[in-house]
């Protein structure tokens, strides 16, 4: 019981946002083409990139750090980095 009143782990919650977001999605537009790719580059804190690679490798998108510092790169189905984008704006300081 107690493991129902513990708070998401940042992947937990990206992962069930993105999942939302594709759900919502797919009723409001038409499919992509299965191989269509994207990629994007976005800012990440260090604290939370091995929860945004946990959901990035879960959703079969790949995530490189070209760098030192926070701009990362992540490419994948285009749909769902589209999604991972829009949910990783709503979490900028």
């Amino acid at each position: 019981m107690s493991a129902l009143a513990a708070p998401l782990t940042l992947a937990e919650q990206l992962d069930a946002m993105l999942m939302g977001w594709l759900e919502r999605v797919a009723r409001q537009r038409r499919p992509t083409a299965a191989d269509l790719r994207a990629t994007a580059v976005i800012t990440i804190d260090d604290t939370a990139l091995p929860d945004v690679e946990a959901v990035c490798a879960n959703w079969a998108m790949t995530v490189e750090r070209p760098a030192r510092g926070r701009i990362t790169v992540i490419e994948g189905p285009a749909r769902v980095v589209e999604g991972f984008t829009e949910i990783a704006s709503l979490f900028r300081r």
